[in-house]
C-alpha cells in the first residue's frame, strides 16, 4: 500500500504539494492524474524516497521507503525510462540493479522476457526505441517481484501491442493482490486500466474517486422511426428531450431502460438506445479547469 498523510513539499517560498492525502490500495489499479504543474512527479519522487517532504509522511507498506533493507521487493518504480547509462546492454543493466539485492540472473531472463526484450537483451541501451527503453524500464520496476509497483507514463512510446501487453500487466499484477499506481496524460488509456483515481491540481487532492464515479451520464441517444411520436410519450417532469437528427434524439432525465419500455407499450419501433456518458477527459478538464498551470492561448 501507498500512503500519503498530509504532506507539504516547498521549494524556497513555492509550495508544490499542498497537504495532500490518499491512499492506493492492493488489489486495484489507481490512477494518478493532474495537469502539468499539479505536483504529481514531486509526489512520485517523495513515494520513492528521492524526495524528501517539507512536512508530513510518505509509507510504503508501513513504513518509509529509504528505510527498506531491500527496496527493490517493496516497490518497483519507473519514473524516468531514460535514466539508463546508454553504453550498457539491457541485460547489463539489470544485472547491476540485480546483484544490489542478490536477486538471481534467473529473474533477469525472466523480466526480460516478460517485457519481450530478449532479442535485444545484449544491445546498447543507447541504441533502443523510446518504446524499448519502455519496455526496459517496466522490467526494471519488476525485477525485485514488488509489492507495489508505481509507473510513471508507462505507454509512452509503445506501439498498440506495447499499450496492451502493459494493460494486461498491471491488471494481472492488481488481480495478484499488489498496489499499482500509474501517471498518465492519456485518460482513455487511464480510463481502461484503472480501478480508482486521485486526481490533484496545484498541489492539492481535487477527487479521490472510481472512473464511474467521475464520468456522469449525460443521457440516452434514441434513434426511432417515430420521433415525435417518442417524445409525446417521454415527456414529463425533469425529463429534457432534444432532437440531434430526422430520427434522433438525446434524452435526459430518465433510463434507457424507461424509454424502452414506453416505446414498446406503444408500439414505437427503436433502432438505438445508447446511454451516452461524458468521457474521462471531459470530466478531468471540467475538473482541474482551474487549477492548470500552463494554458495555452485560445
Amino acid at each position: 500500500m501507498i500512503q500519503i498523510r498530509e504532506v507539504t513539499k516547498r521549494y524556497g517560498a513555492k509550495t508544490v504539494v499542498d497537504r495532500l492525502s490518499f491512499s492506493a490500495k492492493p488489489g486495484q489499479v489507481t490512477g494518478f492524474l493532474g495537469p502539468n504543474g499539479a505536483g504529481k512527479s514531486t509526489t512520485m519522487r517523495m513515494i520513492i524516497g528521492l524526495d524528501a517532504p517539507t512536512s508530513g509522511d510518505v509509507l510504503i507498506n508501513g513504513k518509509p521507503y529509504v528505510s527498506s533493507k531491500a527496496p527493490l521487493h517493496e516497490l518497483g518504480g519507473l519514473l524516468d525510462a531514460k535514466a539508463v547509462h546508454p553504453g550498457r546492454t539491457a541485460v547489463s543493466h539489470l544485472l547491476a540493479l540485480a546483484r544490489t539485492h542478490g536477486i538471481p540472473r534467473s529473474r533477469v531472463d525472466e523480466v526480460l522476457g516478460m517485457a519481450g526484450l530478449s532479442a535485444v537483451a545484449n544491445k546498447r541501451v543507447g541504441a533502443f526505441s523510446l518504446g524499448m527503453g519502455q519496455r526496459l524500464g517496466i522490467a526494471a520496476a519488476l525485477l525485485g517481484d514488488p509489492a507495489v509497483v508505481m509507473l510513471d507514463e508507462p505507454v509512452n512510446g509503445l506501439d498498440p501491442e506495447g499499450v496492451l501487453w502493459v494493460r494486461n500487466l498491471l491488471a494481472g499484477l492488481a488481480a495478484e493482490g499488489r498496489t499499482v499506481m500509474l501517471s498518465s496524460h492519456l485518460m482513455s488509456e487511464v480510463s481502461l486500466i484503472a480501478d480508482h483515481l486521485i486526481i490533484i491540481g496545484r498541489g492539492k487532492l481535487l477527487a479521490d474517486t472510481t472512473v464511474a464515479e467521475l464520468v456522469t451520464a449525460e443521457g440516452v441517444r434514441v434513434v426511432t422511426a417515430d420521433p415525435d411520436a417518442l417524445r409525446t410519450v417521454i415527456s414529463g417532469p425533469g425529463v429534457t428531450v432534444t432532437s440531434t437528427g430526422a430520427e434522433e434524439l438525446l434524452v435526459s432525465g430518465t433510463s434507457a431502460r424507461q424509454i424502452g419500455l414506453a416505446a414498446a407499450r406503444r408500439g414505437i419501433p427503436l433502432f438505438e438506445l445508447t446511454p451516452q456518458n461524458a468521457s474521462l477527459e471531459e470530466a478531468f478538464m471540467d475538473l482541474t479547469r482551474d487549477a492548470v498551470e500552463y494554458e495555452a492561448a485560445r
